[in-house]
């Protein structure tokens, strides 16, 4: 079958030992069977590929190396995506799926995967497909085979989304970004509506015996006039009696009174 331009997608493999990149040449010769097209390159090869501009879907086979690390040819690549500096939005036009690699018998399964795969979603980007993460302790086909034999279906309903709204991807980053423009003090309430002032700065005055809303809230406490109503002073009252007993001496009587 003819490959269709409009049906192409980016295939990233970060391999140690090679099984990754066999898995993604594998996807890239179905890819051909089913008429797409797989843009296949290493995950190192960052000189041929930009994630910056890419707008088709990125299929990514990644494996996991020694204590849970990421492969050798994927450790600059991590290392770039976990940049902080890097804002919230940065992936938001990257629709992926990810397949990892890995051994349950080690402490950190497929966590090779699971790093580019948690940061990704940090950075804004969508899956359009589940990740897989096979282990190769009981066969790796058991995920992997499956995997790839679902893909297809799922990369033609991305495809075909995207061919019925080629806006799409400009509304998301915009939506995004206008979202993480918006702050809480840039909101108003009227009648019940949260809405966002148009450039208009409206002071909150001050507050007089008023109750909390979401307009506005009453000053600390610290900052507050307490009015504590002071206890009636307490006297002590006392009195002499003379007390007719057989010691016959004077007795001292106290008594106590507080004013309620």
């Amino acid at each position: 079958m003819c490959c269709e331009t409009n049906k192409r997608f980016l295939l990233l493999y970060a391999s140690q030992k090679g099984q990754a990149k066999a898995i993604a040449e594998e996807i890239y010769q179905q890819a051909m069977e089913h008429g797409f097209k797989a843009d296949i390159h290493c995950i190192s090869e960052s000189d041929k590929y930009n994630l910056n501009s890419e707008r088709d879907p990125v299929v990514i086979v990644t494996s996991t190396t020694g204590d849970g690390e990421p492969p050798d040819t994927a450790v600059k690549f991590v290392k770039e995506i976990n940049d902080k500096t890097l804002p919230l939005n940065h992936f938001s036009h990257l629709r992926y799926g990810l397949l990892g690699l890995g051994d349950s018998e080690y402490t950190f399964f497929c966590n090779g995967g699971k790093l580019i795969d948690k940061r990704f979603q940090e950075l804004g980007a969508t899956r359009f497909y589940e990740t897989g993460l096979a282990d190769d302790a009981v066969g790796l086909e058991l995920v992997v085979d499956p995997w790839i034999a679902g893909l297809w279906a799922t990369l033609s309903q991305e495809l075909a989304s995207r061919k019925a709204d080629p806006h799409y991807h400009g509304k998301t980053a915009s939506l995004r970004a206008s979202m993480e423009d918006l702050k809480l003090e840039d909101l108003t309430v009227q009648n019940g509506v949260l809405s966002k002032n148009e450039g208009k700065v409206n002071p909150v005055p001050p507050i007089q015996d008023s109750w909390p809303s979401l307009s506005q809230s009453v000053p600390p406490l610290s900052q507050s006039a307490l009015n504590i109503p002071a206890l009636p002073p307490e006297y002590l009252e006392v009195e002499f009696e003379e007390n007719i007993s057989q010691e016959n001496s004077p007795m001292l009587v106290s008594r106590r009174t507080a004013c309620l």
